[in-house]
């Protein structure tokens, strides 16, 4: 995602939230890192720095295994849900709850499926035994289930271009409504796009 905002002409500034230093950012002019610990607060002076920005994109988390057994919850609760079917159901519900107290926020939950970074011209992060396995399975993947996998490029253009969407909510329905997007109720727009609809709103 970052490399995707550091490239594209429409981003003129990046403001990066995060609780160590990003080595991607590293020698980006546009790009800002605010070393932030606690994502639960919210200072007025960072709250300042932040002024003028017209989108985030959210891509924080920690994995399922480190999420605690209570308060876990899914927008519609099955019997066999798994575990980060929950998690992610729960943090959709709020964030479209969100839209009550603030009328000009657009939500999108987004539903990406196996993460292609293979051509992710930036990659970083730890090197994981098991992604290192399944990165060797990607091409197998490509072949025999394109419709499970989400490349990274194609999905970071789609979030920045969600980010930058002014539409109103009836001329959004309208110009991309079909398989893989849910538009929610409500009078403000929050959007669910699953990877069908990621990958035929991105042309994949």
């Amino acid at each position: 995602m970052l490399a995707q905002c550091i490239k594209s002409s429409k981003v003129s500034r990046v403001s990066i939230l995060s609780r160590r230093p990003v080595k991607q950012a590293e020698g980006q002019d546009k790009v800002k890192v605010h070393i932030h610990k606690d994502f639960t607060s919210y200072p007025d002076s960072l709250l300042h720095e932040l002024e003028g920005a017209i989108g985030c994109i959210w891509a924080l988390g920690i994995s399922v295994s480190q999420v605690k057994p209570e308060g876990k919850a899914t927008r519609n609760p099955g019997r066999f849900t798994q575990l980060f079917a929950r998690v992610k159901g729960e943090a959709e519900t709020a964030l479209l709850a969100l839209r009550s107290e603030n009328p000009g926020l657009r939500i999108w939950n987004v539903r990406p499926a196996f993460i292609d970074e293979s051509q992710n011209p930036l990659k970083d992060g730890p090197d994981i035994m098991l992604k290192k396995v399944l990165g060797r399975a990607l091409p197998l993947f490509r072949t025999v289930w394109p419709s499970g996998v989400t490349p990274t490029g194609p999905l970071a253009e789609l979030l920045e271009n969600c980010a930058l969407d002014t539409a109103s909510k009836d001329d959004f329905k309208a110009r991309v409504q079909g398989k893989g997007v849910t538009v929610e109720e409500g009078d403000t727009l929050g959007v669910l796009l699953a990877n069908t609809g990621i990958r035929r709103l991105a042309g994949l």
